[in-house]
Formats: C-alpha cells, structure tokens, sequence
C-alpha cells in the first residue's frame, strides 16, 4: 500500500534538493555510453539498492528505515530515484578517468568513503534512521556494490564489443 505524504518536511526538501542537483549533471556530461548501458547500469544500481533496503531495512533484520515512516511512501519513490543516478555518476568517472590496476581498488575504497559520507549526510535528514545500524556497516555494503557494479560494467562493455566486433565481421 503507497502512503501520501504524512508532511513535507526536511528529508523530502534533502530529497528533492538532491535529484534536482544530481539530475542536471548527469544529463550534461558527455555521453560515452550508449543509452542502452545508461539504462541497464541505472537499473542494475537501483535493483542492488533495494535488494539490499529490502534484505537490512525489513523483517526479520530492520536495521534501519526510510524516511521518517516504516511504510513505503512517496517520498521512498523519489529516494528510488538516486540509486541510477549515483550509480551511473560512479561507472562515468570509473570510465572517464581510466581507473585501471591498482587504482581501482582505492578508486572504490574512496567512493565507499565518499558514499558513507553522503548516507551521514542523509542521515542527519532523517532519509535514514538507523536503528541497529552503523556507518562501518554501510562502509561494507558499498565496497561489495561498488566491486559487483564494476564488473556489471566490464561485463557490458566487452558484451558489447564483442557484438559490435561480429556485426563488422559479416
């Protein structure tokens, strides 16, 4: 069952704030990717997010909520939305700046780093409340996202080539 908004207060305006800072971005960086890896990366980080709100935030374990009501609501929907967008800002600078040997590694710990700050951040707007969670927890969570979402990403990239390598070949 969806819930309407029980008020508009801090965590929806952090929210709202957020999409309407990080959309922008995504939208005016170069497009390196067909649309296709644009949607299936965003669709792959949405899917790892909430397999893993739904495994920690829900019975039997309810380590923590989202947003200020233990039921889905709107403002849950519009938190959906920053998964894709978080996700593919990640893979782009992943691509864009050539991580490659040992630097993805600390490419990963810096953006698991990065990612724990923003999850504070949300946090202290009570996009989450923690109730037996705690930020080394999620520090875990992100570097296994971020390594699984890295080689969703490589997969693609060479499925990719290897498809656009055939169709030459014929």
């Amino acid at each position: 069952m969806i819930v309407w908004l029980q008020d508009f207060d801090g965590n929806e305006w952090f929210i709202l704030a957020c999409l309407l800072i990080v959309y922008p971005i995504v939208f005016r960086l170069p497009r390196p990717f067909p649309k296709s890896f644009v949607f299936l990366i965003g669709l792959f980080t949405l899917s790892l997010a909430k397999g893993a709100d739904h495994t920690l935030g829900v019975d039997p374990l309810d380590y923590y909520d989202t947003n200020e009501v233990p039921v889905f609501d709107v403002t849950d929907f519009a938190t959906w939305l920053l998964y894709p967008a978080a996700g593919y800002l990640f893979v782009y600078a992943f691509h864009r700046f050539r991580v490659r040997g040992l630097s993805v590694p600390v490419y990963v710990l810096f953006c698991s780093g990065a990612a724990v700050g923003f999850e504070l951040l949300c946090v202290r707007f009570q996009v989450f409340i923690y109730k037996e969670w705690n930020p080394g927890y999620s520090f875990v969570v992100y570097l296994l996202a971020q390594c699984v979402t890295l080689l969703f990403f490589v997969f693609l990239k060479r499925w990719y080539r290897a498809r656009r390598t055939e169709r030459n070949d014929n």
